[in-house]
């Protein structure tokens, strides 16, 4: 994706899909006893929170009010993260033992000579 997303809106729309038509937003953190309702029109999606945890939303409400609340993490992503940070380290520790190596195999060249 070369665009940043900047809105809510637009994550939202990235993981939940379009806006439906019929789309009501209802106040759903001043009703403790709230129950999503199943949306038999609505294919069900599995969103990530940052820890990898996982869960199933089946409407679009429910997976608005997910997103919103931080569960817009692609799992992908930080695996991918993952293995740069793994190559960069094994580069790194690469290159000091290559330093070493080098200076340790010359000094031992001068000497004998």
């Amino acid at each position: 994706m070369s665009k940043k997303l900047n809105s809510s809106k637009e994550i939202i729309v990235q993981f939940c899909g379009e806006y439906p038509a019929d789309f009501e937003n209802k106040d759903i953190l001043s009703d403790p006893n709230f129950v999503f309702e199943n949306d038999i029109s609505y294919e069900s999606i599995k969103l990530f929170d940052i820890d990898g945890n996982a869960v199933f939303v089946n409407s679009f409400l429910e997976c608005q009010h997910y997103v919103k609340g931080g569960w817009d993490y692609i799992p992908s992503q930080r695996n991918e993260s993952f293995y740069y940070n793994s190559l960069f380290m094994f580069s790194i520790v690469s290159v000091v033992l290559g330093f070493i190596f080098i200076k340790k195999y010359f000094r031992w060249g001068n000497l004998s000579d």
